[in-house]
């Protein structure tokens, strides 16, 4: 009996020291996986529908057929493909059944640990429109033939309303005088007919661009042309019961929304809208009457004095028209290109044509002038006056390839002037198109874009010499907007005015620069933001207090090639933070995104350096996620806490 106690006594005492030598030599153990990529990035754009979604862990965990479920902005399920593992069972991954729309998307996974529980969570990401177009010209000056077309019918249309319109002042008063004259009536309803054609056309080439008929009232392209539709139907049904001054009225209203469609308002909001308003009226104004005056010579040629009346009226009407024209085109010319883009860019070789175009119109009308003013001559003033007439309706297409051919960002890189100052916060952010580093600054109506690349030779060194192209568009998570004007303003620096909308923006970019491979990428801009305050020094300090940490770091130089592994660093947080630009808990841009009670988020930019930082808060306040970039490279890096 007492043999047996001890022996008893003496098992459990050896399963006592195995189960201390287990206890003591185990190393530590991760009560749960930690999710540490995901792709797309969590809170991040794509600029198309992404293949696949795709979340990684530190380590191996099961995941079932539907593990991966995405949800539209709306909250209805968008179908996917069946989820599957890779890679040991560290990726989960799954691909949507069909394209995503552009919009919001919100992805929640769920896997079991190697401890049996069950993990769940979920990440946004934002899907971009495309931008149109093969390659992001440096000049961006390729022209859309199509909306060229459909432009001259609106500028016609406006002309020959318009104009009519004051001509018919003349042919009124002399048939005042002599009522035995045939009435030549205007053309009111039919150029307002014409016009509206022309918005008919430009809104369905807007709806079939943008993938939705909601284009027309949520960005400014969609509301111009309905506000010009409005305008001219006014014309329309005005003509009939108001006479003469109401129908000018309405279809003033087409040419102020033409001002504010106008590069010339990209470039100097405001008046630049009124300048091209004034431009638009003037020419119309002038081609209108003349058509109108024409039709009057040849319907009352037998009248030598009613011809000299109606001629009269139109030649002063002709000459302050002309100096207004002349006057506004100038100025709009120098606003939007410099002298020395004038014979080498698209948008100054047709300003070029019309120039001489309207000389030749010019020339024209002088010499209707003196045919008028020599009695023998006046039978000559009707030819005259249609060739006049003929030049100024190719004046008219000129200006609608002009104002369909995109003007240069600028002349001289070197000689541009710099982006005017910001107003209120400023947002900056950064990413990787391709090889090419691209750094934004997004503040109060106004969006600043730098490119950079390696220099050959000298990879951390800039290349004064290198050329850029860059188009963009800005649209928001349930609002179609619109592509971006940029203008030079430096070398690699890109100034442009936007339209930024509370909630998330989404800003698309196409970027190339020559020699390098550049990509198309997309930016998730929330709007508004505010002052970082003391956030960053709490949580420097706070992740300084943590002790060891163990970081999941990835590094690429081209974010088009193909996804590394990332590497564990197990590290003393003092350590690694003493290597980081914000280790004293500052920085010269320091912003909060909006975290519509998600995990807090604050962009920090240091402009001098090139650098941005995009961090990620737990809820104990430490840095859980980092992005870096400069203008070579963009580092993410996941933290797992002990």
């Amino acid at each position: 009996m007492i043999a047996a106690v001890r022996g008893v006594i003496r098992g459990c005492t050896l399963l006592l020291v195995l189960a201390g030598l287990a206890i003591g030599t185990a190393g530590p153990v991760n009560a749960h996986p930690t999710l540490l990529f995901t792709e797309p990035g969590s809170d991040s754009a794509v600029p198309d529908s992404p293949e696949s979604i795709t979340v990684l862990f530190n380590e191996a965990v099961t995941a079932g057929p539907a593990a991966l479920v995405v949800f539209d902005i709306n909250g209805d399920e968008v179908p996917m493909g069946t989820t599957v593992t890779l890679r040991d069972g560290r990726f989960v991954t799954a691909s949507p059944t069909g394209t995503l729309n552009p919009g919001t998307y919100t992805v929640r996974w769920r896997v079991t640990g190697a401890d049996g529980d069950l993990l769940e969570q979920d990440f946004r990401f934002a899907v971009g429109i495309a931008l149109t177009g093969d390659r992001a010209q440096p000049d961006n000056s390729a022209t859309s033939w199509r909306d060229a077309v459909l432009r001259w019918l609106l500028f016609t249309g406006v002309a020959v309303s318009l104009g009519g319109l004051l001509a018919a002042r003349f042919t009124s008063s002399a048939r005042a005088e002599n009522s035995a004259l045939p009435t030549v009536r205007s053309w009111t309803v039919a150029g307002a007919l014409i016009g509206l054609a022309g918005v008919a056309g430009l809104a369905f080439a807007l709806v079939v661009y943008a993938g939705t008929v909601a284009a027309l009232w949520q960005g400014r392209s969609g509301l111009v042309l309905i506000v010009e539709a409005i305008g001219f139907v006014l014309a329309i049904t005005l003509t009939s019961i108001r006479g003469r001054t109401w129908p000018a009225a309405a279809l003033l209203i087409v040419v102020a929304a033409e001002g504010v469609r106008s590069h010339a308002n990209l470039a100097a909001p405001g008046w630049g809208a009124v300048l091209t308003g004034i431009h638009l009226a003037a020419a119309a104004i002038w081609v209108g009457a003349l058509l109108h005056t024409v039709r009057a010579v040849v319907a009352w040629r037998h009248q030598r004095a009613a011809v000299r009346w109606v001629l009269a009226g139109y030649i002063a009407l002709a000459m302050w028209t002309f100096v207004v024209v002349i006057t506004t085109g100038a100025v709009t010319a120098l606003l939007l290109i410099p002298i020395a883009d004038v014979v080498t860019t698209s948008y100054g070789r047709v300003l070029l044509i019309k120039l001489g175009l309207v000389a030749v119109a010019s020339g024209l009308a002088f010499v209707a002038r003196l045919a008028l003013r020599s009695g023998q001559r006046t039978d000559k003033a009707p030819t005259v006056l249609r060739a006049e007439n003929i030049v100024l309706v190719v004046v008219l297409a000129a200006s609608a390839v002009r104002v369909s051919t995109p003007p240069p960002v600028g002349g001289s890189a070197q000689e541009s002037a710099p982006p005017p100052s910001s107003i209120g916060v400023v947002l900056p952010l950064a990413t990787l198109a391709g090889q090419v580093g691209v750094s934004v600054a997004a503040s109060e109506e106004q969006l600043v874009v730098r490119l950079s690349t390696p220099r050959r030779g000298d990879y951390y060194a800039p290349d004064p010499d290198q050329h850029y192209g860059l188009a963009a568009r800005l649209d928001g998570e349930q609002r179609v907007g619109a592509e971006l004007s940029f203008r030079q303003c430096g070398r690699g620096c890109f100034v442009a005015p936007a339209d930024w909308h509370d909630g998330t923006n989404i800003l698309t970019l196409r970027v190339e620069a020559d020699g390098w491979h550049g990509a198309t990428v997309s930016l998730p801009v929330p709007w508004p933001v505010e002052p970082v305050g003391d956030d960053l020094a709490r949580a420097v300090a706070a992740t300084r207090a943590s002790g060891d940490l163990t970081v999941y770091e990835t590094v690429t130089s081209d974010a088009t090639a193909a996804a590394r592994d990332p590497e564990q660093l197990d590290i003393p947080a003092a350590f690694f933070l003493a290597q980081e630009p914000y280790a004293d808990g500052t920085a010269p841009l320091a912003v909060r995104l909006p975290n519509d009670a998600r995990p807090v988020r604050l962009a920090l930019g240091y402009p001098a350096a090139g650098m941005n930082v995009l961090l990620t808060l737990d809820e104990s306040g430490r840095i859980s996620e980092e992005i870096f970039t400069d203008a070579k490279h963009l580092v993410t890096r996941r933290f797992v806490y002990p």
